[in-house]
């Protein structure tokens, strides 16, 4: 259940290619399965601060080892910069774990 949510400028808006791309990217860079990736994009109006093109924050299920949550992160800030063409001082990735039980899906709590 890798989750990301990604805030992105108008420049790269304009610079994206396929959505579905985006989630095969991210499968691929981070060696994991695409089957339970879910990406969500929302285009920011203003930003203010240090900038970045595309802000993300990833939500990971407590199960995941160290090693796979470096893979996601890591996976997903590449596939970000080739998907949406800026270098990677341009993508920032925040990671978030989710205990089990701290997640309804279907109307049921979901536990791992």
């Amino acid at each position: 259940m890798p989750i990301a949510n990604c805030i992105i400028t108008s420049d790269c808006h304009k610079r994206s290619g396929e959505s579905s791309e985006l989630i095969t990217l991210w499968a691929i860079e981070s060696n994991k399965s695409p089957e339970d990736m879910t990406i969500n994009i929302i285009a920011s109006d203003e930003q203010y601060g240090k900038k970045y093109s595309v802000m993300a924050h990833l939500l990971l299920p407590s199960i995941w080892s160290g090693s796979d949550i470096s893979q996601l992160q890591l996976g997903l800030a590449k596939a970000l910069t080739l998907h949406f063409n800026v270098s990677l001082k341009e993508v920032f990735v925040s990671t978030s774990i989710v205990n089990s039980g701290m997640v309804v899906e279907e109307g049921e709590e979901i536990e791992w």
